[in-house]
């Protein structure tokens, strides 16, 4: 080999070296991958009750918003590695499942039609019960509820929150990849093994 052709091999292996292409690639395909579970729920405990009536039928596990699945990106780190994660704080919990306390006195679980409550007057429960309230609605506690009615009539009472110490998160396998999916991702990282 000649002096030429020694320095035009160091040549190419720095510039494939340095291209990023495929690792980026293969962290772009990490990242469409786990999107995915969350978008086919395959295997995912199914939604309690109450979720089910805020949300609405046909509503399905970690799809509320999509912010969760809108999430999972991936980031370069240098040229012979990538990052793939999320900046959601409740991501662990809901793949790993766990219990969830009340960090003061109660959580507020909405009841179905709060949704509608959270369109007009915000989405946390403080927010929807100021509203209420300014709105010219009674909000009181009975039970373990937050209920609402509108003052000066004798109508029937709303749910608009259940009040709980504590829920369990069923745990929902999102943030994985299975050994066809890793499987592509070598071929796409190796394509000439």
């Amino acid at each position: 080999m000649t002096n030429n052709a020694v320095a035009d091999e160091l040549d190419s292996l720095a510039l494939e070296l340095s291209d990023t292409t495929r690792i980026e690639k293969a962290g772009t395909m990490a990242a469409e991958f786990i999107r995915n579970h969350i978008y086919k729920a395959e295997g995912f405990a199914s939604l309690s009750n109450v979720t089910v009536e805020y949300r609405g039928s046909g509503a399905s596990p970690l799809q509320d918003t999509g912010s969760l699945r809108d999430s999972i990106v991936s980031e370069l780190k240098n040229r012979y590695s990538v990052s793939v994660g999320t900046t959601k704080l409740y991501a662990p919990i809901q793949n790993d499942g766990g219990e969830i306390h009340a960090r003061k006195e109660w959580l507020f679980i909405p009841a179905k039609g709060t949704r509608r409550l959270e369109r007009i007057y915000g989405s946390k429960p403080k927010d929807v019960l100021e509203g209420l309230r300014s709105s010219g609605y009674s909000v009181f506690r009975a039970g373990r509820t937050v209920c609402y009615r509108k003052k000066g009539r004798n109508e029937e009472s709303r749910i608009a929150y259940y009040l709980k110490k504590s829920v369990v998160i069923p745990a929902r396998k999102f943030f994985y990849l299975s050994g066809d999916e890793t499987a592509q991702i070598q071929a796409e990282l190796f394509p000439d093994v």
